[in-house]
């Protein structure tokens, strides 16, 4: 298998693991996206990718970037309603003893 084909096979597997919102393994997308980039360097060291698939990689390689930002906001999101919950059973808390 070379080096372009693993690329694109490792880009499926991150795009599976980046739409769990719930049970994102960070250990595993950090060991994967390591991977990606000496799967990446081999293919820019080949240099023997067509047009049409360096077009294809660099598509893949900004979806990748939106799906990982759009992961990010998610999780920004529900720590923002977490920390939230917390202020507000502080808030009742400090109430009810007051």
């Amino acid at each position: 298998m070379s080096a372009a084909q693993a690329l694109a096979e490792l880009d499926e597997r991150l795009f599976t693991e980046l739409a769990k919102v719930d049970g994102v393994d960070e250990g595993y997308l950090e060991q994967q996206l390591a991977l990606r980039a000496e799967l990446l360097q081999q293919v820019i060291n080949d240099g023997r990718l067509g047009s049409a698939e360096s077009t294809a990689l660099i598509a893949r390689s900004r979806q990748l970037k939106d799906a990982a930002e759009q992961l990010r906001q998610q999780l920004a999101d529900q720590l923002k309603i977490l920390h939230k919950g917390r202020r507000s059973v502080q808030a009742y808390k400090d109430v009810k003893d007051s």
